[in-house]
């Protein structure tokens, strides 16, 4: 596959100003204040169109990959302190690492249908009472199916 650098550039949208606990976060993690305005904007490319069907096979591939390693997976709760995460939280922070509100709405319906198919009534449940293997092969089948489905 060439290389063409879409890993390397990420969208230009920048929040207007981050909140108090942003803010604290920089502070923590690096011992300086973020300033209250964040700097421009410095790339110059052009945005890339991304349809909504790319948007769904990344978003399962995001969500898979933040609970690939055993110990980032956790079982009745959606997200914890540390990071760790259940299915739909991590579709939820795939969501929020790609920017994407209202869109992973499809890689969760991909994600429904392959619990439905294996006799759960949600993600949820899949993910509670499933072992960490069959979760990510849940995952798995969804990204097959989200690949496999015809471009509009």
């Amino acid at each position: 596959m060439p290389f063409d650098g879409a890993t390397y550039v990420t969208p230009s949208v920048i929040p207007a100003q981050p909140n108090f606990w942003q803010r604290v976060g920089q502070f923590a993690r690096t011992g300086r204040w973020a300033p209250a305005t964040p700097e421009p904007a410095r790339a110059f490319y052009t945005p890339l169109e991304v349809s909504t069907d790319n948007v769904t096979v990344q978003t399962l591939k995001i969500g898979r990959a933040l609970i690939e390693d055993r110990k980032d997976w956790v079982q009745r709760r959606y997200e914890t302190r540390d990071g760790r995460r259940c299915a739909v939280g991590a579709l939820r922070g795939a969501a929020r690492l790609l920017n994407v509100r209202g869109q992973q709405s499809a890689a969760t319906s991909y994600l429904l249908s392959v619990a439905n198919g294996r006799g759960f009534n949600d993600i949820e449940s899949m993910n509670d009472n499933s072992s960490h293997k069959q979760v990510l092969s849940a995952f798995d089948e969804a990204i097959t199916r989200a690949s496999l489905q015809p471009r509009l």
